[in-house]
Parts: structure tokens; sequence; C-alpha cells
């Protein structure tokens, strides 16, 4: 009995009543009251746990576009509705998820194992978490380069070579402290997200029994909403991410899950061309075919005559092969615009293409028709609104479009040089479908020239533009016409320039403050910069010293902007980063008679229309512009990525709604854009339209051979 009433009972709190421990005390009983056990985890607390940390990274994330690329002149204020607006993406993204964790450990409560559905629900709210702020990071850097969130553009870089990529990436990124701070806050996630959900577990208040699940369903039904990111009648629609007057804002409120969804999204439609042939069409807002070609002003609507007025007839008096010009059309990678503002004594960014650019026209307003080198192919030599037009099935398809056609028809040999591979992105299986001889790659011309070397993206431009000048000589030679294209490689990241040069001064200073701060590595772009011009200039002046002075029609271009080497003030500065080189050279009888406006606005869609009509009178074309020494009126115009059209008076855009942003000066526009009078809403209708038809055409000949291989099986 005294044993008994000594005995200690090791008896919690919470599981005796007062009146158990009045009855025990009346017994003698000692009763020790023992810590209360642990608050049992539940699972929903970390769900929200998830919303409130997804919200952070994706703020955190705006913050640092925002402080990287808003430029000085951007009023902070400016940067408060998209991060507002950004908070109920971040929540609709993350309840989605949280949805997709409730789901995957409904099985396991069902199961009665509680503790290692709530342990799974942390790690994959940890490992969440790490994706957010991995596509945050990597995202940040592709805006640096591309100057725009994730886009199809960003598929595209799968399809290179996996090394070449890797090295680019490498040489051009924080790689190692980027993935040595990403693993440190997957760490310190991994720490603290178990604590702060033990800490929520002891403060949430515990519902009653009868409680419990009106609780859970209210929580349910939260999530739910905040899912669809509405609480009224309709979630979250493409309006909801205009914010403001200025578009760089505007880009700022979506995460980096939801933007690289919508290239998804996006690439899957350009990529994949349907059954309907009239799809590009209709998302630029006509109706039929017939109505589009009205507003494109052709002479004819009846869809079965339309793809015949969408081509046009060289004017003149059809010459013989003999007495024709051979034609070079070169696309130099990454030759931007406005580096060239800088050049001088002390940073001699042309070399020998100074004195070259006295003897033919180099146009000022040259504005690029796509951001990358693929797409800006399939734009210049097929025409096509539509990219990737020439990858998978597509790469077998002969399309009526192609630049090197006119040629082939008047008696031409055609050629394409490539610096690269011929399998990157299948060209040389595409192209030589597209009225081209042949297909000259690296192998090629290392094989003409053994010393010749290179980056992992292809041959230096030196052996490039002497391959080219030995095919014209050679052709010449035979009495044969020569259609050249050439894509050089050089210029192209990581900037690697191990070849023998021409040492000529460079001042990264010269460039202002706007510069990448890195000089070391903003030396390396002015250097391959350099190079690519002076290599230019010295295949020029190759020309001029044999046979084939006065003998041949050239016209260059840039693909795209050199990208990396300023931070741009967008949209302001937009101009800068559209602005390529672009440059022309005839023989001395075929200048016209009249001045050339060199400023007036012009493209890569104008260059195959100039090279044909001046080379080949009588020749049919695909007609995407104009013929750049004709005497235009208006100031010509120029379209940006099929969403920019370039005037005198103002830049409009998005095509598909436009509006005006005039002009602050030559380099600049304004960020506000205003309803564009009459005359510009008419203007950019027609190019819709144009563009429209040229869609069209391409989708129904992709039908087309569809159908006709599925006829041949």
């Amino acid at each position: 009995m005294a044993a008994a009433t000594g005995r200690v009972g090791k008896i919690g709190v919470n599981e005796i009543g007062s009146e158990q421990l009045q009855q025990s005390k009346h017994q003698g009983t000692v009763v020790e009251a023992a810590p209360a056990p642990a608050v049992p985890p539940r699972l929903l607390p970390r769900l929200w746990l998830l919303l409130a940390l997804a919200v952070v990274v994706g703020s955190a994330a705006r913050v640092g576009l925002w402080v990287a690329y808003a430029g000085d002149a951007r009023p902070l204020q400016h940067l408060w509705p998209a991060l507002g607006q950004g908070v109920r993406y971040d929540l609709a993204t993350s309840a989605s998820v949280a949805w997709l964790i409730l789901l995957l450990g409904i099985p396991l409560l069902l199961l009665r194992r509680r503790m290692l559905a709530v342990r799974f629900a942390e790690w994959l709210l940890v490992f969440t978490l790490a994706i957010f702020m991995l596509a945050a990071a990597c995202e940040h850097f592709y805006y640096a380069f591309y100057k725009t969130r994730f886009d199809p553009v960003v598929f595209g870089l799968f399809e290179d070579d996996t090394l070449a990529i890797l090295r680019t990436v490498w040489d051009e990124y924080p790689v190692v402290q980027g993935l040595i701070g990403l693993l440190i806050l997957v760490f310190a996630l991994a720490w603290s997200v178990p604590r702060m959900a033990a800490w929520l577990d002891r403060r949430i208040p515990r519902a009653t029994r009868l409680g419990r699940p009106f609780a859970i369903v209210v929580q349910l039904f939260l999530l739910l909403a905040l899912a669809r990111g509405s609480f009224g009648t309709f979630p979250l629609v493409r309006q909801d991410l205009i914010v403001s007057t200025d578009p760089f804002v505007n880009e700022l409120v979506l995460n980096a899950p939801l933007a690289l969804y919508k290239a998804i999204r996006t690439n899957a439609k350009e990529a994949q061309i349907g059954d309907d042939a009239e799809e590009g069409l209709h998302k630029l807002g006509f109706s039929s075919v017939a109505e589009a070609a009205s507003v494109a002003g052709l002479p004819v609507t009846d869809p079965s005559k339309v793809p015949a007025a969408l081509f046009k007839t060289a004017p003149g008096q059809t010459r013989s092969l003999a007495e024709s010009p051979h034609v070079v059309l070169a696309l130099l990678e990454s030759f931007g615009n406005d580096l060239l503002y800088t050049d001088g004594p002390g940073n001699d960014l042309l070399g020998r293409l100074r004195p070259q650019l006295a003897r033919g026209y180099r146009f000022g307003n040259f504005i690029t028709g796509q951001n990358g080198t693929h797409s800006e192919l399939e734009t210049l030599l097929l025409g096509s609104p539509i990219t990737p037009l020439t990858r998978g099935r597509n790469a077998t398809i002969a399309f009526d479009t192609s630049a090197a056609l006119p040629f082939k028809r008047a008696g031409y040999k055609t050629a394409f040089v490539y610096a690269g591979g011929a399998s990157w992105r299948r060209i040389g299986e595409a192209f030589s479908r597209q009225g081209f001889d042949r297909v000259y790659d690296s192998r090629d011309i290392q094989q003409r020239f053994p010393k010749a070397r290179g980056t992992e993206w292809g041959i230096y431009d030196e052996y490039v533009f002497d391959f080219a000048a030995d095919l014209l000589e050679q052709a010449d030679a035979r009495g044969e016409r020569l259609f050249l294209f050439v894509l050089t490689t050089t210029n192209h990241p990581p900037y690697s320039l191990d070849t023998p040069r021409r040492k000529l001064p460079l001042n990264p200073n010269a460039l202002g403050p706007r510069a990448d701060e890195d000089k070391s590595e903003l030396q390396k772009m002015l250097e391959t910069y350099q190079y690519q011009a002076d290599q230019f200039g010295a295949f020029l002046d190759r020309l001029d010293s044999g046979a084939l002075r006065q003998r041949v029609i050239l016209a260059a271009a840039g693909d795209h902007n050199l990208r990396t080497h300023y931070r741009y003030d967008l949209p302001a500065e937009v101009p800068d980063v559209d602005r390529v080189f672009g440059y022309l050279r005839v023989p001395d009888a075929l200048k016209p008679a009249v001045p050339v406006d060199s400023q007036a606005f012009c493209g890569h869609a104008d260059l195959v229309p100039t090279l044909v009509s001046l080379a080949l009178p009588g020749q049919r074309y695909f007609a995407t512009g104009r013929n750049l020494l004709e005497p235009v009126a208006d100031g010509g115009q120029a379209l940006a990525l099929y969403q920019r059209l370039y005037t005198r008076e103002a830049v409009l855009f998005p095509l598909q709604k436009p509006e005006a942003h005039a002009w602050r000066d030559s380099r600049h526009i304004a960020v506000k854009g205003e309803p564009p009078s009459p005359k510009l809403l008419g203007r950019a209708r027609q190019v819709a339209a144009e563009i429209a038809l040229r869609d069209w055409h391409l989708r129904s000949a992709v039908i087309a051979a569809r159908r006709g291989r599925s006829a041949s099986r």
C-alpha cells in the first residue's frame, strides 16, 4: 500500500480531467504533470507555407529584374503595381502545386500514415521552391541575353550543339557561384521549412471535432479560389498582365514558371502546324483570306488566286546569264548597329570594312526581322513569319517562297555556306531542298583550309570568307553565275579568338556607363565584333582586286543585336536592340540615277526583293518587301519580330492592336504608347494583312505536303 501510495504517476495533463486529478489526490496518489507531447503535425499548414514562400521567391525575382534592367530613368513607383499583381500569379501557381501535393498525400492519409504524408508534403514544398528559384535565376540571365522573359527561343537552345551551349553558359555566366548560392538556399529551406511548419502547428488553433470538417472545407475552397486566381466569376486572364502603360513593367507580372509555361504553349502552337491553314490569319484579326487580301491591297481576293498575287515580277528587260552579276547575301552573326555609334580612332570597330562602306550603301535604320539566327534564316530565305518552320518533318518540304529559286530558274548555281555544322537545326537537310545546289559547312571549309580553326559554333570568319571568295572565283572562271548565301558564327558567345588577326585599337570605356561592368568580357565582345567587320572588309577588298570587280551584287546584314554588351532601358531603347548593320553594294552600271535614302526604315524582308530586282529582271519572287534602291516617299517601314512596326512617325506595337510610341530622338521612343492616327493604324493593318497571307500560304504548303505523304503510303 505504501509502495502504491508513493508511486509517481507519469500522466500527461492533457490525458486526465480535473475530476480525475481530484480523485487521485484524495487517494493519496502523487500525480506529476508531464510535459505535453508535441502537437501532431497537420498537412494544410504546410500548403499555406508553400504559398507564402512562393510569394517571397516570386517578388524577389521581380525586384532582381527591376534592379538589373529597369534603368535609372524609370521611377520606382512603377514597380509596385507589378509586385502587387505578381502576388496573384504567385498564389495561383503555388496554390495549383499545393493541390497537387494534397492529391498525392491523400492516399497516405487514408492509410493513416499522417506523419509520412506531412513529411512528404515538406519534401515536395522544398523541391517546388527550389525549382521556382532555379527558373527565376535562369530567366534573369536569359533576359540579359535576349531582352525578354522566357519565350519559344529558349527551346531552340536545346537543339544546338549541347557541348557548345554548355561551354557558352559556363564562360558567360556565374554558374559556380549561382549553383553554390542555390544549394545554400535549398539547404536553408530544407532546414527551416520543418521548423516553420512546427511553429505554425503550435500557434494555429485546433478546431473542435465538429468544427474541423468546416475548417478543412473552407481552406480547400480558398486554395481552389487562389489556384483560379480569382474569387469572382472569371479567373486570371491575359488582360490581368496589363498593369501599366510601360511594357517593361507589364513583363514583370508573371513569375518565371508561368513565363516558361507560356513559352511552352506558344512554342507548341508555333512549331506544330495543324490542319487549319487560316489559324495564323485569324490570330492577326482577319476572318478570311478574302478580307486579308483586300486589306493588303492585293488586286484579287479569290483564295484560289491569292497565292499567285503574293509573288511579284522584277521589272526590266530580261538579261542573258552571261550579262548577269554574281549575287552574295551574307548574314553576319550578332552584328548589331548600336556599337557602331562608339566607333572612332581609339575604338576601331570596322577595320578594313571602313573604306568599303563608302563604296556601297549603309542603311542606318536597318531593323532585324527576328531575334535568333535560325528564325532569321527562315524569315530571310523563306519569307516565313512561322518559326520554326523547317524542323521535324517539315525539313523535307520544298517551299516555293525560297530566295534561291528565282536564281535557280534563271540558270544560276546556288550555294549555302555555313561556318558551323550543317546538322545544326537540320539546316543542311532543310535548305538543300530550297533551291540550293549545295550546302557547305565547317567540314568543307576545313577540307579546303586544313589549318582553319574555330569555336564550338563554327570556323573563324577569315576562312569562311576565303571559302566564299574561292567559290565565286571558281564559278566565274567556269562562266557560271553564282547565288551565294553566307552565314558566319565567330561573333558569338563565348567570344573566343584563338586565331591570328590584326591588332586594332579597342576601348571598352568608349561604350559609356550603360555598358557591361566586366571590362575583360566586354573586351572579348569588342574583339570578335571588330574581327568580323575587319574580315568582311577583307572579303570585299578581295572582290575588288580581281576579275570579280563590278561583277558582284552584295547585301549583308547582322542577324540580330550583340545583346549582352549593354544594359538597355526598355522599351525606350528598343530601337538599339532592333537595329542591325545593313549594307548593299552594286556594280556601277546598276546604281540608280536618283539618290538613295539610306536613312529610310528597312529590314531583312527587303534584301531578297532588292537582289532579285537588280539581278533578275523578269523573274518572280516572293514579295516580302521593297527594292532598297528605289525612292521611298514615306520614310520606309520595317517589322521587328513580327510585332514592332517602325515608321518615321512612331514605333507601333503590338501589331495586332498597336499603340504608337513616338520618337523622343533618333534612338529612343516614348515609353507610353498613344492611340495611332488613322493613317498609321491603316498602315499597321495593311502590314498585318500581308503577314497573315504569308502565314496562310506557308501553312497551306505544309498541310498539302503532309496530305501528299499520307496519300503515298
